[in-house]
């Protein structure tokens, strides 16, 4: 399995600018999984997740758009050329949205 992951430096230099709202994360480069890449990318904000999920609904292509776009920080380019890329980027991008289980209290 072959790996390109993102240069140490880069990584060291958005940590420093992104904290732990920095993710990375790996997509398949072909259907078999053989070969991957890594990405950075940040948690989607309140106002992305609320831009994307607008169009989530009647144009989900768009929604996926904005959310690539505004989280993904490293080969932005190539994910966006690339629908198996951008499909996995867009999944894994939806499944770091922060959401907690809420419960119901007494009254």
């Amino acid at each position: 399995m072959a790996l390109k992951e993102v240069a140490k430096d880069l990584k060291d230099k958005l940590k420093k600018e992104h904290g732990d709202k920095l993710k990375s994360l790996i997509l398949p480069l072909d259907d078999n999984c053989v070969e991957e890449l890594e990405v950075l990318a940040v948690v989607p904000s309140r106002t992305v997740v609320g831009q994307s999920m607008k169009y989530m609904q009647t144009d989900p292509k768009k929604g996926q758009d904005i959310l690539v776009k505004a989280c993904l920080l490293t080969s932005k380019e190539e994910v966006l050329n690339d629908d198996g890329l951008f499909y996995a980027c867009s999944a894994l991008l939806t499944d770091l949205i922060p959401l907690r289980q809420g419960k119901f209290g007494r009254v």
